[in-house]
């Protein structure tokens, strides 16, 4: 590995809270003989919230992104995939580029922020079939795959159009009341366009576990949001949860079926984890022990004995660690 006289703090993942990070080290460590480095696979920072309407066509894309290099002037950033992380070594093992080499850089002190993946809960056939919305290309493609099934539909040949006109939603918390109604408001407000669909051919449902919408907002709030939906002809269903899920007919626990419809995956999330690295400091529920505790985002995480936790980089604090 290169000489380095500095001190280096890597930080792993370009998403709200690695970037956060980077950004206030920028300012605070300015003076300080430290080199700050961020990793991330993408050049371009995501505001996820927006997502949906990305997907919905309420706004254009590079609205919601935002080019990192602009963002930083002091840090250094490199663009690649994280391989293996070895904590004892200090080492983060990247791979980039179009032949996928791999670049090895030492560390000081570690910031792992690199996000969390959709939990699909081992339900058959939703991980491998269902959408998800989780990064730009998933926006886009659930925009396409809207479209594409107004198109079939549309077609005089078409002989059976409710099932291509039938959406599914699973999960009725942030995400997934936002992208229903988007997905509602998008291809009803797209009928005026072809002549031989008419709304009462379209289903949009959501599909909730618990007894009611957004429970991080309370009942009265997601009462008054299932009232605005269902206002909406959106259909709710409550108390229940997708079963399986074949790529043409979904079936929930409470026996109800639907035949080829699009279904779109709005779970809870799960840490994701640098790959080839057995002692990553974020673990999925699986496993749980006494030394582990539960996030608001539904894993499990513990320290690390070389790793802090995210979140505590006050300048005092920071300078002293890096002694």
């Amino acid at each position: 590995m290169e000489n380095r006289p500095r001190k280096r703090i890597v930080i792993l993942g370009g998403g709200f809270a690695g970037l956060t990070v980077a950004m206030q080290l920028e300012k605070q460590l300015a003076r300080d003989p430290v080199e700050i480095m961020l990793v991330s696979r993408d050049n371009f920072f995501l505001f996820t919230p927006m997502l949906h309407e990305i997907a919905a066509s309420d706004l254009d894309l590079t609205t919601i992104v935002n080019p990192v290099r602009k963002m930083l002037r002091r840090v250094h950033f490199f663009v690649g995939e994280i391989d293996h992380v070895d904590l004892g070594k200090k080492k983060v093992f990247v791979s980039h580029g179009f032949e996928r080499h791999q670049h090895a850089f030492e560390y000081d002190l570690l910031v792992i922020g690199l996000g969390s993946v959709t939990n699909f809960y081992g339900i058959p056939g939703v991980q491998e079939r269902a959408l998800t919305m989780r990064s730009l290309s998933d926006a886009m493609r659930l925009r396409n795959h809207l479209i594409a099934h107004l198109e079939e539909a549309d077609s005089e040949c078409c002989t059976e159009k409710e099932p291509l006109l039938t959406f599914v939603v699973a999960g009725g918390g942030f995400a997934g009341v936002e992208t229903v109604a988007g997905i509602n408001d998008f291809v009803r407000g797209a009928l005026r366009s072809y002549p031989h669909l008419k709304e009462d051919m379209v289903r949009v449902v959501l599909i909730h576990s618990g007894r009611v919408l957004l429970p991080e907002l309370g009942e009265k709030l997601g009462a008054y949001a299932q009232r605005k939906l269902e206002g909406r002809k959106v259909e709710i269903c409550l108390n229940t949860r997708v079963e399986s899920y074949s790529g043409s007919i979904v079936r929930l626990t409470d026996g109800t079926t639907w035949r080829h419809p699009s279904i779109r995956a709005s779970s809870n999330r799960r840490c994701r984890a640098a790959t080839g690295h057995s002692d990553h400091p974020c673990r999925p529920m699986d496993g749980a022990n006494g030394s582990q505790w539960r996030s608001p985002s539904g894993c499990m995480r513990r320290r690390h004995p070389r790793t802090g936790p995210l979140g505590q980089s006050r300048k005092s604090a920071t300078r002293q660690r890096m002694r």
